[in-house]
């Protein structure tokens, strides 16, 4: 995973040559911030001789998650360190402090000196600060730092579906601050009270934990959770989404989810059992396992069982199928039709044909045969005892209880989302 990239904001006046000792504080901290799991960026990193400073080096801030600025005496009056805090400050201020800004005080500098330096404007006093002091030397950091820096790791280094997370976050970014608090508590999650973007982070990170309950009707610390915050969020489509994210993360195995990503990435056939009684439920095991804020797409053909051959007309079905979601309902011969399945799933992932009847060996053979890049999910009851062909997949399955309380759980946050307040 993606580890935070912090910007460490220095004056390169701080040489031994000037008597001056910051240098070893500088690389202190580097190799602090690197042992947390960040990954720090400094200037002389990423300029060459004859770079124009400004664009290169805060073209970088801009794709960085936060920034140090390490107050030394010759910092206090550089026109580069002034420029830098402006523009991180501003990225602060256009993130919601997603963006970390930490001014550290190094030895020589106080913080009543800041008003009058040539960094007063910037009103740095206003920021959380740390103090580095003289007595700790360079080799012991503060454990503010890495106190400060603790939920933007979280939030970028550690989280284990960051797109989803990232997408949550979004639509729940309207709930209060006493909302936000009220859901981690009851989720069970910690939040930090200097960190104000955090708490949706740990909130979101708590709604996709997996959370498996032993019946229908068992009590689930998931669905207090959305039952107290969806009536807050503003948006129906915001509400909509939420429950479609969070009840598949709760509720679907995540072996279930690993294997169906597995299968569906890999270069042999494609074919995935799948043992249950409700047709929603191999939607929901499908956009468990996309791991995406956009699920997979699926195709449900329903192929008529009273047809002359039925294998036949499963295959027109399919075709139609595939021919109105990305052919746009214009016909195609089958050359064009694996180019437009082949550019579909590198976009998007790939097309998923969900068919609600155990697997035949004959119909798998002339599915596999005719659409070679398609992943089947063969949903139903049977499929959890089915013969299995070579290089498919038994997906891990609920209890019939466990079904029929997804389901059911899905079926009543839809509503609740729809009532709205």
């Amino acid at each position: 995973m993606a580890r935070p990239r912090i910007f460490l904001s220095h004056s390169s006046q701080c040489t031994p040559e000037s008597g001056c000792d910051c240098r070893a504080y500088l690389q202190a901290l580097h190799a602090h911030l690197e042992d947390l799991g960040c990954q720090p960026v400094v200037d002389s990193g990423i300029l060459n001789g004859g770079d124009p400073w400004y664009g290169k080096v805060l073209t970088e801030l801009k794709n960085c998650h936060g920034m140090i600025i390490l107050l030394s005496p010759h910092a206090l009056d550089s026109y580069y360190v002034m420029v830098e805090a402006i523009v991180a400050d501003a990225e602060r201020a256009a993130t919601d402090d997603a963006f970390v800004v930490l001014p550290v005080t190094l030895p020589g500098v106080r913080r009543r000196q800041l008003p009058d330096s040539g960094l007063g404007k910037l009103n740095l006093g206003r920021l959380d600060m740390v103090d580095w002091r003289k007595q700790y030397g360079p080799g012991r950091p503060p454990a503010k730092i890495a106190r400060t820096l603790r939920p933007l790791i979280e939030r970028q280094g550690s989280l284990p579906y960051p797109e989803v997370t990232d997408f949550l976050v979004g639509r729940i970014s309207d709930l209060s601050d006493s909302a936000l608090e009220d859901t981690a508590e009851i989720l069970g999650v910690a939040t930090f009270a200097y960190a104000r973007g955090h708490s949706r982070y740990a909130v979101a990170q708590g709604l996709l934990v997996e959370r498996p309950v032993e019946n229908v009707g068992d009590s689930c610390v998931m669905r207090k959770a959305v039952k107290h915050l969806l009536p807050k969020v503003r948006s129906r489509d915001h509400r909509q989404e939420i429950v479609d994210l969070v009840v598949p993360f709760a509720r679907v195995p995540k072996k279930a989810a690993d294997q169906l990503r597995l299968v569906g990435e890999g270069a042999g056939d494609r074919v995935a059992l799948l043992g249950s009684t409700r047709k929603e439920t191999a939607d929901m095991y499908v956009r468990r396992a996309s791991e995406n804020p956009d699920s997979w797409l699926v195709g449900k053909p329903a192929p008529r069982h009273d047809a002359v051959d039925f294998v036949e007309g499963v295959i027109a079905e399919v075709r139609a199928c595939v021919l109105d979601a990305i052919g746009f309902g214009m016909d195609h011969d089958d050359d064009t039709l694996r180019r437009l399945l082949a550019r579909h799933e590198a976009e998007s992932g790939p097309f998923t044909i969900v068919l609600y009847q155990p697997p035949d060996t004959d119909l798998l053979d002339r599915l596999l045969a005719a659409f070679p890049r398609l992943l089947f999910v063969f949903a139903h009851q049977q499929a959890a005892t089915a013969r299995q062909r070579k290089g498919s997949v038994r997906l891990a399955g609920l209890t019939p209880g466990q079904e029929q309380d997804m389901v059911i759980t899905h079926w009543e946050f839809r509503k609740l989302a729809a009532a709205g307040e």
